[in-house]
C-alpha cells in the first residue's frame, strides 16, 4: 500500500466514523503532510479517496440484491437442474 492509500484510508476512516468533523480532519490532514514535507502528496491523496468511496458506492450496489436479481438467481440454479437430469 502507497502512502498516498495509507493517508487516504485513514482519512475515510476518521469521516465515516465523524462526518461532522470532516473539515478539521482535512485541516490535520494538510497540516501533517506540510510538517511531514509531504505536500506534493495531496492531489494524489484526494485521487485515492475518491475511489475509495467510488468502490464503496459499488460494492453497495451489487450486494443489494433487489427482486428481479433474486428471481432471476432461481430461474438459473432450475435451469441448471433440468439440463444436469436430461
Amino acid at each position: 500500500m502507497t502512502l498516498q492509500q495509507q493517508y487516504a484510508h485513514a482519512l475515510h476512516d476518521l469521516v465515516s466514523t465523524a462526518p461532522e468533523h470532516s473539515r478539521t480532519y482535512l485541516t490535520g490532514l494538510m497540516q501533517t503532510l506540510k510538517k511531514k514535507g509531504h505536500i506534493k502528496l495531496a492531489p494524489q491523496i484526494l485521487v485515492q479517496y475518491q475511489q475509495i468511496i467510488e468502490t464503496k458506492k459499488r460494492s453497495e450496489k451489487y450486494t443489494h440484491v433487489t427482486e428481479e436479481s433474486e428471481r432471476t438467481r432461481v430461474l438459473l440454479e432450475l435451469y441448471r437442474k433440468l439440463v444436469a437430469t436430461s
